[in-house]
C-alpha cells in the first residue's frame, strides 16, 4: 500500500507566503490575496486543511488577528470553510475559476518603422536547433500509447519476477552501514567495488579478460552511446550501422555530426562484403553481434574474423553493444568481439536495465587503455557520476550470487514464454504472419504474409489494444519484407494468448 502523500501545507509549510511590512497594502490583505491565488491555481486542493491561525501567525511573524481577518474574508467569499473540531479547510465544492487567457504573440511581428527593431524569427517560437528538429520524430515514434505494459511491447523484462525483497534488504543494509562508500560524491568512472564485480562477472559469464581499471560505469546503455559519440566523433566522420539497427544510437551519432552509412543484415549478421566495398574512410562500426537488434541473429564466426581484421587494417573502432547477450536459450552465450579481437579496436558495452529492471539506469563500458581518462573527464563534465547507493547495492547483488541466480531463472522463464507464444501464433495467426523461433532475446519477429499491409495491421493492433512495433522503424534501406516485434518476456501465458486472440479477432472483423 503506497504511503499517503502529505498536502502542500504540511510538506512545505507555506514557504512561498511572504508579507511585506513596508508595503501600503495591509498585511491581512496581502495574506488573503496570496491564499486566494493558491486556491485558485489548485496548489491548495478542495478539502485541504490550512494551518491554525496561531501556527500560521507564528510562522509569518505577524499578529494572530492578521491571519484571522484573512481567513474570515476567504470564508465569506466561499473559498474556505471552518468547522469546529476540524479547523479551516478549502471548501470541497470549490471549482477552479478560469483566469483571463494569456495573450499569445503572433507568429509574425508587425512591421515597425524602425527596421532594426524587427527580429528574424517569431518571438513565440522556441529557438531549437535544426539537428534536434530533424531527430525529434524518433522520440514521438518510440513513445508507447498505453502507460502500462501490454502484449506485445518489446524489450521489457518481467519486473514482477525480480527479487525486489532481496534488493530492498541489500539497500537497507547499506543504509544502516557506513555511508562513506556511497553518500559522498562517487568517482566519475564508477564505484570501484562495482567495477571489480563487473570485471569478475564478465570473466566468468562472457569470457572477457579485463580488470576494473578498463571499466566505466554509465547511466544505462544510452548514456554510454552518448559518451562514445562525444568522445570519438568529429563532424563528417563516417559511422557504419546495421540495417535494421538500433535507431536511438544512430540518432545520437548523427546529432554529433556523423555521417551514417547503413549496411544490411541477413541470416548471418552484418553483410561484411558490403562493408569491404565501401570507399569512404570509416571511423566507427556500431554492431550488436551476439544478438542483433531487432532481428536477434548472431554474427557468424567467419564474418567476425573478417570484421576484426578489417577494423585493425583500417584503424577503425568497433562499438560492440551486448545489450542482451545473456539471454541466449540454446548453447552458451556467443563469444564477444572484445575478447576475440584482443586489440585496441573494440569497445564493449552493456546495461543492467534489461537484465534486472528498466528503472535501474546503470550500464558499463569496457574500453582500451587510451580511452579510460577521456571517458572519465567527459562523464565528469556531463553529470559527474551515477548514483552511489544504487552502485553499492548492485555490487552486493552481484557479489552475493543474486545476479547469476536471477539470470538463470529468467532464461528458463523466458524460453518457456517464447515457446508458448510460438505455439499460439502458429495456431491463431498463421494467416497473418509467420513467427519463427529465435535463439535468444526478449521478443520474436512476426514476418507478415505478402498480402498483409503493415500499416493496416498496426491499425488492427491498435483496435485490439495490443502493441506491435514494425521492424521498418529501425530501417533506412528499402524494406524487403515487413515484420513486427512481438515481445513475450514480460507477459504471462494468459496475457500472451489473450493478445494473440485479440489481434486475430480484430483482424477477422475487418476482412
Amino acid at each position: 500500500m503506497p504511503h499517503q502523500q502529505l498536502p502542500p501545507s504540511q510538506r512545505f509549510e507555506f514557504e512561498t507566503l511572504f508579507l511585506d511590512h513596508k508595503a501600503d497594502t495591509a498585511l491581512f490583505r496581502q495574506l488573503e490575496g496570496q491564499l486566494r491565488e493558491s486556491i485558485w491555481r489548485g496548489v491548495l486542493r478542495p478539502g485541504e486543511r490550512l494551518p491554525s491561525t496561531r501556527v500560521l501567525a507564528k510562522q509569518l511573524n505577524v499578529g494572530r488577528n492578521t491571519v484571522i481577518n484573512a481567513y474570515e474574508q476567504l470564508t465569506a467569499e466561499g473559498f474556505l470553510v471552518t468547522k469546529k473540531g476540524d479547523g479551516t479547510r478549502v471548501t470541497q465544492d470549490f471549482e477552479k475559476r478560469k483566469k483571463p487567457p494569456i495573450t499569445k504573440l503572433k507568429s509574425k511581428p508587425k512591421k515597425s518603422e524602425n527596421k532594426n527593431s524587427e527580429l528574424p524569427w517569431p518571438l513565440a517560437e522556441p529557438q531549437l536547433s535544426m539537428r534536434y528538429k530533424n531527430h525529434a520524430a524518433l522520440y514521438r515514434q518510440s513513445q508507447v500509447k498505453y502507460p502500462s505494459a501490454r502484449p506485445f511491447r518489446a524489450q521489457l523484462p518481467d519486473v514482477s519476477a525480480f527479487p525486489a525483497k532481496v534488493w530492498a534488504q541489500l539497500t537497507n543494509r547499506r543504509l544502516r552501514s557506513d555511508t562513506s562508500g556511497w553518500l559522498l560524491q562517487a568517482p566519475s568512472q564508477g564505484y570501484e567495488p562495482l567495477r571489480e564485480a563487473i570485471a569478475g562477472y564478465l570473466g566468468a559469464a562472457r569470457g572477457i579478460t579485463t580488470n576494473h581499471q578498463h571499466i566505466s560505469v554509465t547511466a544505462g546503455a544510452q548514456q554510454g552511446i552518448e559518451l562514445l559519440a562525444k568522445m570519438l566523433v568529429n563532424p563528417g566522420d563516417v559511422v557504419v550501422f546495421e540495417d535494421p539497427g538500433y535507431t536511438p544510437a544512430m540518432t545520437v551519432f548523427e546529432m554529433m555530426g556523423a555521417t551514417v552509412i547503413s549496411i544490411p543484415i541477413d541470416e548471418s549478421g552484418l553483410d561484411v562484403k558490403k562493408l569491404l566495398s565501401l570507399k569512404e574512410r570509416v571511423k566507427i562500426i556500431y554492431t550488436t553481434p551476439a544478438s542483433h537488434f531487432p532481428l536477434s541473429v548472431s554474427l557468424s564466426q567467419a564474418r567476425r574474423k573478417t570484421l576484426i581484421e578489417w577494423a585493425q587494417t583500417n584503424n577503425c573502432m568497433i562499438i560492440e553493444d551486448d545489450y542482451n547477450g545473456e539471454y541466449r536459450y540454446s548453447g552458451r552465450p556467443a563469444a564477444t568481439l572484445y575478447e576475440q579481437c584482443n586489440s585496441n579496436h573494440v569497445i564493449y558495452m552493456s546495461s543492467f536495465s534489461k537484465l534486472l529492471f528498466p528503472g535501474l539506469r546503470l550500464g558499463f563500458l569496457v574500453t582500451p587503455e587510451q580511452f579510460v581518462a577521456p571517458l572519465n573527464k567527459l562523464r565528469w563534465l556531463l553529470d559527474r557520476h551515477s548514483p552511489g547507493l544504487e552502485q553499492a547495492v548492485l555490487t552486493d547483488f552481484i557479489n552475493e550470487g543474486h545476479f547469476s541466480r536471477h539470470l538463470r531463472k529468467m532464461r528458463t522463464l523466458y524460453l518457456q514464454r517464447q515457446k508458448y507464444l510460438l505455439a499460439a501464433a502458429a495456431e491463431h495467426l498463421n494467416g497473418i504472419m509467420v513467427v519463427p523461433p529465435l535463439d535468444g532475446g526478449l521478443h520474436l519477429i512476426g514476418w507478415l504474409q505478402e498480402e498483409i499491409n503493415e500499416r493496416d495491421l498496426l491499425k488492427v493492433a491498435d483496435t485490439a489494444r495490443v502493441e506491435l512495433t514494425p521492424t521498418s522503424l529501425y530501417q533506412r534501406l528499402p524494406v524487403k519484407r515487413s515484420g513486427v516485434l512481438m515481445g513475450y518476456a514480460a507477459y504471462s501465458e494468459k496475457q500472451l494468448l489473450d493478445g494473440v486472440l485479440a489481434l486475430k479477432n480484430a483482424y477477422n472483423n475487418i476482412k
